[in-house]
């Protein structure tokens, strides 16, 4: 927790709407992109962040400032991801942004721009034909950056469900990418 947070975080639990106002500045980039990568486009993801907040701010008693301020905030986010997709609205990985990490860290040479954007683009496909649950796991650990625990906590599952949605997706998502290499080579 940011040095002062604790204490804007015990305001804001109390109804301090100046308080709750700095948390959403705070918060609202990193719960977008964690959002962002749950939404079939930006206007939903920015809908769910909205309808984040306003869950956070009518549950506001509810969240320890004890407690890490995020974690919650993102259950409360991923619920909300949860309810559109019970209402049959399909969500999806529309752009890699910050996951972008996963296929290349460092900047390529001109010659290899091309490829690069071939693989971000296949990773993306490959990410969006994963079973929703695995997806969830994933920008919550890479876009989210929570620990095990707190995506345990974030989803209502339990640590080793958790462990192996994420060991799943992974295992699934390098099969499939090899198993597009091996096509197109062959």
């Amino acid at each position: 927790m940011e040095p002062g947070e604790h204490d804007l975080l015990r305001r804001a639990v109390e109804g301090d709407g100046p308080a709750f106002d700095r948390l959403v500045l705070t918060h609202t980039p990193r719960l977008y992109r964690l959002m962002r990568r749950m939404a079939s486009d930006r206007s939903e993801a920015e809908a769910l962040v909205q309808e984040a907040w306003l869950r956070a701010w009518v549950n506001r008693r509810r969240c320890s400032p004890e407690q890490p301020f995020f974690p919650w905030l993102a259950r409360i986010a991923t619920n909300a991801a949860r309810d559109a997709w019970r209402r049959k609205r399909p969500l999806d990985f529309a752009d890699l942004g910050a996951a972008a990490e996963w296929v290349a860290s460092d900047e390529p040479a001109a010659e290899f721009r091309l490829e690069e954007e071939e693989a971000k683009r296949r990773l993306a496909d490959e990410v969006e034909r994963l079973r929703p649950e695995w997806r969830m796991v994933l920008a919550l650990r890479y876009d989210g950056d929570l620990t095990y625990e707190q995506i345990a906590a974030a989803l209502g599952l339990p640590l080793n469900t958790v462990r192996t949605h994420l060991r799943r997706a992974k295992i699934a998502l390098r099969k499939r990418l090899e198993d597009g290499d091996a096509v197109r080579v062959g």
